[in-house]
């Protein structure tokens, strides 16, 4: 079993040969193995660019915990996370043509909402 769940992790951490899709690949079958966009982008000659997140960055900090007190008032208060850093979203762009094929894609990445 546990050979097997090597095997898995090995396959899904193999790269797709876009360039190799470029022409071949439809709008159909990046939905099916990707999911549904993110984002979607009508362009001109009716064709259309997709993007999908890939990995998600995320948000960390360092955050004080529990209650202080604020001079002025003398009341508790809730402390704020001093330092917050944002990690960079992974993502896919696919272009297709108006016949539904791949014709484009990029990796990249990008700072999340």
């Amino acid at each position: 079993m546990l050979l097997g769940l090597v095997g898995a992790g090995c396959q899904a951490l193999q790269q797709v040969d876009w360039d190799g899709r470029i022409g071949q690949f439809s709008y159909e079958q990046a939905v099916a193995e990707l999911g549904r966009p993110v984002e979607e982008t009508e362009l001109s000659g009716d064709m259309r660019r997709a993007e999908w997140i890939t990995n998600s960055g995320v948000s960390t900090g360092r955050a004080l915990v529990g209650a202080g007190y604020q001079r002025r008032t003398m009341g508790v208060v809730p402390l704020e996370p001093t330092e917050i850093h944002r990690l960079r979203d992974r993502y896919l762009r696919l272009t297709f043509d108006r016949a539904g094929r791949m014709v484009a894609w990029e990796n990249g990445t990008k700072t999340g909402d």
